[in-house]
């Protein structure tokens, strides 16, 4: 009887002593896994700021680009300006100005509700929140449900 349980002591060492080692083997798998990750974060942050790189170096180029063609074309604007004043001056009536004055209004108002247009649903109910509009004029401005512009509003809060 004596002999049976220490085989079945020895049998259950061995056993203990195989998990121990398929754990070891996974832990150092798991170990290799992270090392593996690490290195790959690493290698994409370094393209990714090396590619940073290269937009802000290709943007300083195009922004000098730009200011060097400004330099170079102002003074002929300049002088084209100043020939065309100077040719018009005297054509110039008050209802000329207030024909121009008028038209540069209706350009910016228009400009300003193609910008608004162009904002998010969100960008829009805030902006016209600091301008001290009511949820319920914000709504029917914008053609929308008063209870859907107090949720946006709500939620973005």
């Amino acid at each position: 009887m004596t002999v049976i349980f220490l085989v079945i002591n020895f049998m259950l060492s061995l056993l203990a002593i195989f998990f121990v080692i398929i754990l070891y083997v996974k832990f150092s798998k798991v170990q290799q896994l992270e090392q593996d990750y690490h290195h790959l974060l690493k290698e994409a942050e370094e393209t990714i700021s090396g590619y940073v790189y290269e937009l802000k170096e290709e943007n300083e180029i195009f922004l000098s680009k730009i200011t060097d063609k400004r330099h170079a074309n102002a003074p002929t604007v300049k002088m084209a300006r100043e020939n065309l004043i100077d040719r018009t001056e005297s054509e110039i009536t008050q209802q000329d100005v207030e024909m121009l004055l008028n038209e540069n209004e209706q350009k910016l108002s228009s400009d300003k509700k193609e910008n608004f247009e162009s904002l998010s649903l969100y960008e829009q109910v805030s902006h016209l929140v600091e301008k001290g509009h009511s949820l319920e004029d914000i709504a029917k401005k914008l053609n929308k449900g008063k209870t859907e512009i107090e949720l946006l509003w709500k939620i973005r809060q």
